[in-house]
């Protein structure tokens, strides 16, 4: 598969959404996996290889993120599950946020309009108060949609460049 194609299987495989809203135990997604995808491997082995797709941060985004303006409200909407997340809890990312919403855990993912209403209400803010930036343009669009100021991003330069055009870094 291309990185395109790859990124719409992902996006439109079943066992994912419930997987990522909570809704599946992270064994049921395994077991669901493997027989879906007719992998030749145990459940626990495909978790194994499932853990090693999140690596960590991009080089030198701890750095950038530290250049935000504290005076700025920051917040992550992840579509994440409880295996990604764990690896990622390890760069220390969290520290650098103001709020979580992690789809295993809000029961709501991207690019659902629920996931936005659940963030919107919980900060108790407008659509038009929020700077949205994701890498999955349908994520992009169904935010617009929603009155937020949407931004295609990909990869660490593309954020950074975005966030100083949108004014939110520091010199």
């Amino acid at each position: 598969m291309s990185r395109e194609e790859a990124r719409r299987f992902w996006l439109e495989f079943a066992p994912l959404e419930p997987f990522e809203t909570g809704r599946a135990s992270v064994e049921g997604f395994l077991e669901a996996a493997v027989e879906a995808l007719s992998l030749d491997m145990t459940p626990e082995a495909f978790g194994q290889h499932f853990a090693g797709w999140v690596s960590g941060l991009y080089p030198g985004t701890l750095e950038m993120l530290e250049r935000i303006d504290p005076c700025f409200y920051r917040a992550i909407l992840s579509n994440n599950n409880p295996i990604h997340w764990a690896v990622i809890q390890r760069t220390g990312l969290e520290a650098y946020f103001d709020a979580l919403f992690l789809s295993h855990e809000i029961g709501y993912r991207k690019p659902d309009p629920r996931a936005w209403q659940h963030v919107l209400k919980v900060l108790a803010c407008n659509a038009g108060q929020i700077t949205f930036l994701d890498d999955n343009p349908e994520c992009v669009d169904a935010a617009r949609a929603l009155s937020m100021r949407a931004h295609l991003v990909k990869g660490r330069e593309a954020l950074e460049a975005c966030l100083e055009e949108e004014g939110y870094l520091l010199p």
